[in-house]
């Protein structure tokens, strides 16, 4: 017996594509305007985009240069064709943003005088001038942020690509092809460009772990 067609109005909801939901909420905000959708993908993204941020400019302009991603999509939000993740859009400017920055910022210590009687704000905290106390009970939790500042002290050695590649991958955990659509590379070209990264970061963090003590949990470490 001949199977008859499933016509359009028998097919079940399940067997229909699921539309994205950024995807949906994007076209309720073009559709009415409404300030209050785009502040829930904002609210959404905001930390993943800072987490990024921060890693590529110093930290007092992390806060300023998130706020600049999220006014830029905004601006642009017409431009978001739906051929891609809506977080990958948003990496993407943030990308844009953060190596714009980074160009603006050396262009302008490059046509600076430094006097050498200013004064010597160097980036450094509290925290990162203290030597913590083996004997308390909390020394090991001090040993391990002691290791992230390390680590987050070589990642800033990098070139800002290296950076970038580094953050997208080991700690946002971004696919290769997604990375590919933010950096516009092939895939080929993105996994050789994170094995230099990580072999550069190996380089640079590897006198830091012949003086760690060998029982410091690791974590999450980059350039695994």
């Amino acid at each position: 017996m001949t199977e008859q067609p499933r016509l359009p109005w028998t097919t079940n909801l399940t067997d229909l594509p699921r539309l994205d939901p950024d995807v949906a909420l994007l076209r309720q905000f073009r559709a009415t305007g409404n300030p209050a959708l785009f502040e829930i993908l904002f609210r959404k993204y905001q930390c993943q985009i800072f987490r990024l941020v921060n890693r590529m400019v110093d930290g007092e302009e992390a806060y300023d240069i998130t706020q600049d991603v999220f006014v830029r999509a905004l601006r642009s939000i017409h431009a978001f064709k739906g051929d891609c993740k809506f977080s990958t859009w948003l990496y993407t400017i943030a990308k844009n943003t953060c190596f714009n920055h980074i160009r603006d910022r050396k262009k302008r210590e490059s046509i600076e005088d430094f006097s050498l009687d200013q004064p010597n704000f160097a980036c450094k905290t509290a925290n990162e001038n203290t030597i913590p106390d083996r004997a308390s009970d909390i020394s090991r939790i001090v040993e391990t942020r002691e290791l992230q500042r390390e680590v987050e002290r070589v990642l800033s050695q990098l070139t800002p690509e290296q950076r970038l590649l580094l953050t997208l991958r080991d700690y946002e955990q971004l696919s290769y092809e997604e990375i590919g659509e933010i950096m516009e590379l092939s895939n080929v070209n993105v996994k050789s460009k994170i094995h230099r990264a990580r072999l550069a970061f190996k380089a640079k963090f590897g006198p830091y772990m012949t003086h760690a003590d060998p029982d410091i949990p690791a974590g999450n470490r980059v350039g695994k």
